[in-house]
């Protein structure tokens, strides 16, 4: 499984030039503290103008996580969320929302944005 960091629209691009199979791609936004892998996570419909860094709404983007694969996907289909959730967890997210979706010859991508509520403590600083 080929594993590449990237921002935004590049995610798709990445994966669509990449390696065969199934493809995830993380980008962290904020740092949080880190959960166990099989954590609880909740699946919402949250429209992406609520995710805005400014914004007063509830919850709060961390990252992303783009599944690419050949074929038409489904967001909500077991494997996916499996695939989904020990990453969304070691983010520190308490809920996933579907941000984007794109099918074209080549196959398909998923943009989960990976979120928590506000008001959530900071991870601490990490010394190096």
């Amino acid at each position: 499984m080929c594993m590449k960091r990237t921002l935004g629209a590049a995610c798709a691009l990445v994966w669509l030039a990449g390696c065969p199979g199934k493809q995830i791609t993380l980008v962290r936004l904020v740092a949080a503290p880190a959960k166990p892998e099989s954590c609880e996570l909740q699946f919402l419909q949250l429209p992406a103008s609520q995710l805005e860094p400014a914004s007063d709404h509830e919850y709060e983007l961390l990252g992303h996580i783009v599944l690419g694969d050949t074929g038409k996907q489904d967001p909500l289909d077991e494997k996916n969320r499996n695939a989904v959730r020990p990453h969304a967890c070691q983010m520190g997210g308490e809920a996933v929302t579907v941000l984007q979706q794109a099918t074209n010859s080549a196959g398909s991508s998923i943009d989960y944005g990976v979120v928590r509520k506000r008001g959530t403590p900071p991870a601490a600083p990490s010394k190096f």
